[in-house]
């Protein structure tokens, strides 16, 4: 089978870029299960409110989170997206002026201020070979099979042969499974770094950059 499908229980698992007429709900909904402090501090655990504005944010060129920068995994059988990259470069033009914007608060703006802007910062020193990758989402019904590692190892893949030889993440350092995941694909533990909680205190992060050339299952060498 070729690497750009999976077979999971009968079920045939795409994988893609995604598409300004997906379902937009779905992703925001994978995006926001993918951390337990940043999208509830946003808005303070209302998640409806939070998808509602990821939706919308989504179809708007300079959104870290616009449907150019995402990849899916989408079930063919349910017609539904179960899995979903956000992968950025330097090249990609993000807009973080939300001063004019009346649906985000402080809250917002302080969670950019302290933690996404050092992150994209950092983005800035990399070269235009190099694509960091801020959010790997899989539907919680369906993990532990191999969507995630199935998605990522794609998107590698057609990375690579698009010119790009460094890829850079990071997940929280107490995530094993994410962890697990990353090692299985190449990349290569770098740092630790402080994360968000929302509160006073801090987190540790681990931060991965996996290298052109590092290991990868041969199915994605094809």
């Amino acid at each position: 089978m070729a690497n750009d499908s999976y077979l999971v229980e009968n079920e045939l698992i795409y994988f893609r870029r995604a598409k300004k007429d997906d379902n937009m709900e779905e992703i925001a909904r994978l995006i926001y299960d993918t951390d337990p402090y940043i999208y509830p501090y946003w808005f303070d655990k209302n998640e409806s409110k939070c998808v509602d504005f990821l939706k919308e944010e989504m179809l708007k060129d300079g959104f870290i989170f616009n449907y150019n920068n995402l990849y899916v995994a989408y079930d063919s059988t349910s017609n539904k997206i179960v899995g979903v990259i956000c992968a950025i470069d330097k090249s990609v033009n993000l807009k973080y002026d939300y001063e004019t914007l009346e649906k985000v608060d402080e809250r917002y703006k302080t969670t950019i201020k302290k933690y996404i802007r050092p992150i994209l910062d950092e983005v800035e020193k990399y070269d235009f070979q190099t694509m960091y990758i801020p959010n790997v989402c899989i539907d919680n019904n369906l993990r532990g099979k191999k969507i995630g590692s199935r998605l990522l190892g794609y998107f590698i893949s057609q990375m690579e042969k698009a010119g790009f030889n460094k890829f850079a993440l990071d997940c929280l350092l107490h995530n094993l499974q994410a962890k697990n995941l990353y090692h299985g694909l190449g990349f290569k533990e770098m740092k630790l770094m402080n994360g968000f909680t929302g509160d006073d205190s801090l987190i540790d992060v681990v931060c991965f950059l996996r290298k052109k050339g590092a290991y990868l299952p041969e199915e994605f060498n094809k």
